[in-house]
This record gives C-alpha cells, structure tokens and sequence, in this order.
C-alpha cells in the first residue's frame, strides 16, 4: 500500500505528484483513506499567492473524506471502516496532514462520523467552512448554536451576512437562521432561489450599482451583526458604509485588508482565524457539538443544504486545475476531486 501527494516544492510552483510515506495516526488521530478533497479560496492563495510562508516540500488542503484506516491507540469513538469527513485542525504541523494526497493523518476532534446514506462528498464539502462558521458567529459573536432538531423561537434580532451564495455565507445563512435570527444576505438573481431555500427572510441583489446595493441593504436594517464572507476591497466598500450608517461599530471580515484599510471612520475591520476560536479552550465542547451533532444530524435529517457540488475531473495531478478555477472565481458550486481518479 502506497501514498501519492500533489506537493508543491517552492513557493508559487505548480504542484507536481509525488509518492510520499504512508503514516501512522498518533493516540488521538486516525489515518484516512482519501475518497474526495473538497477545495477552499485559501488554497489557491496558499499555492499561487503565498501569502503566508510555509515549509517547502508542503502538503496542502484541508477539507477531506473517506474511511478510517487505522485508528490511534487513545481513540474510542472510531473503528476501521467508519465513513467520515474531516478538517485539518488548526495548527496541525506536519505534511501527514494536507488532504491534498491519498491518505491522511487528521485528530478525532475535527473529524465527523457520517450516518449511513449520507453522501461523503457532501459532507467533505462542509467541513472547510464549519469551524470558521461556529467560530465566528458562536465563539466569538455570541449568537446562539442552531438547533437540529426543528424550529427555534425568533430571537428579535437581525444579521446581515454579506455574500449568501459563497460557501462560507451559504452555511453561516442556514446556521444563523436556524438559530432564530432573521438573516439578510446578498446573491446574484441566478442564485437568489437557492439562498432563500436556506432561510434567509431578504435576498438583495449584489449586481445592481454599489450605491444601489448599499442604499437596499441599509432599509433592511438597523443589524446587530454584520459579516462580510468575501471581504474583497470590493464587497467592503459597500459593507463598510453599511456599518458606518447605522452609527459605526464592527465589520467581521473573513481576511485581512492586506494594505491600508479603507473602512469608514467610526468602523472597525474585525479579524482573526475564527476557525481557532472553537478549538479554545474557554469554547471547550463547540467543536465537538459541530463535528458530533450538528453536521452529522443536520445532514442526515436534511436541515443542513450544501452547496452543490462540482468534479473536477483527473486526479490528483488535476489540483492545479482546481486550484486555478478558485483563482478566477467560484460562486453558487463547491470544487471537490477524487484523489484515486
């Protein structure tokens, strides 16, 4: 039994597939056979931007499924075979724990067991954005977790979650409105239909003029928390007055302003890796909730509705098309590839 991994060897080089060693899980982690890598934006940034140093040779990717393989000597809640989807955790040091290779290493806290029928594509493609989702809105916001078992009272209070057909905003809309918040959000009129599905009480459409789509979101309001999932110069040139017009405050962005910040007076860019806050330990017991309960219940009963989900085709020595695609913009679709393919 042999490892293969897309690597990239130098800071913005193409990824080039190599054999690597096969690993063996340490007391809290499991080894996973890699069934489908599910891509996020920071990948490409990682590989063709560099945006952050790393280690080269480096194994990169993070959102993952398949079935265990071998289990660590302290694990309990795992055997060999369970169908799962999993995350790189936070801080994890080490090239056994890139998703971007046939097998890979992961711990047991960032890695849900999937209920039989359940689609581990599906699945995979939920893990990269379910941390920075319960991170932001619960662990560092204060919001309320969803409930997965039905309807939740209102919570009189309303949230503007900028970018609804994102995949970061798709599920922050389901997980916010299922908590009893009224959502407002944003999409193109080709996605409206599906961001609405989601829970979301006002869709506004994002194409119309800038002045337009600040001036619409803004009769939506007064909010009580604004989120900006893209947080391109771009989409916080409309957030940030938004936030400015209801007497300043703080505009949650999901990335730095990498340069001068251009918010308003009065408003201010709040930022961190907010996929880190569930995995603190004065939030001990939100990522096992997230990773136990909420995924794995929400997409077996149905509440929770994934984006859909699109095959990049060729393998591991395709990783380059994906990660180009990402480069260029993906809206209203989630990247996933087979590794054996």
């Amino acid at each position: 039994m042999s490892n293969l991994a897309a690597i990239i060897t130098s800071a913005k080089s193409p990824l080039v597939v190599q054999e690597v060693d096969l690993y063996t899980p340490g007391p809290h982690e499991l080894l996973i056979k890699n069934e489908v890598i599910a891509f996020n934006p920071i990948e490409y940034k990682l590989a063709k931007l560099a945006i952050f140093p790393l280690q080269y040779p480096a194994i990169l990717g993070s959102s993952f499924g398949g079935t265990v393989e071998a289990i660590g000597s302290e694990i309990t809640s795992f055997k060999v075979g369970d169908k799962v989807a999993a995350i790189k955790k936070f801080g994890a040091a080490g090239n056994q724990y890139g998703a971007f290779q046939r097998y890979v290493v992961v711990d047991e806290t960032s890695t849900s067991k999937l209920a039989p029928g359940v689609d581990v594509e599906i699945a995979a493609s939920l893990t990269g954005n379910l941390p920075t989702i319960v991170g932001l809105f619960t662990g560092r916001a204060g919001l309320d977790r969803p409930s997965v078992e039905g309807k939740t009272d209102s919570k009189g209070k309303r949230v503007l979650i900028y970018g609804g057909s994102s995949s970061v905003g798709a599920l922050g809309v389901q997980y916010v409105a299922q908590a009893g918040y009224t959502v407002v959000t944003t999409a193109s009129p080709r996605n409206n239909a599906f961001v609405s599905k989601l829970g979301a009480a006002k869709v506004i459409d994002h194409t119309q003029d800038k002045d337009a789509v600040i001036k619409a979101i803004v009769a939506e309001g007064p909010f009580d928390l604004i989120v900006d999932t893209i947080s391109t110069n771009e989409t916080v040139a409309i957030t940030g007055p938004v936030v400015a017009a209801q007497g300043g405050g703080k505009l949650y962005a999901l990335q730095p302003a990498f340069g001068p910040d251009t918010v308003p007076e009065g408003v201010t860019r709040a930022f961190e890796s907010w996929s880190l806050a569930p995995f603190e330990e004065k939030n001990r017991g939100l990522v096992e909730w997230a990773f136990d309960t909420y995924l794995p219940q929400g997409l077996a009963s149905g509440r929770i509705v994934p984006l859909p989900v699109q095959k990049v085709e060729g393998g591991l020595g395709a990783v380059n098309d994906a990660l180009d695609r990402l480069e260029k913009g993906v809206s209203g679709v989630k990247l996933i590839l087979d590794p054996w393919a």
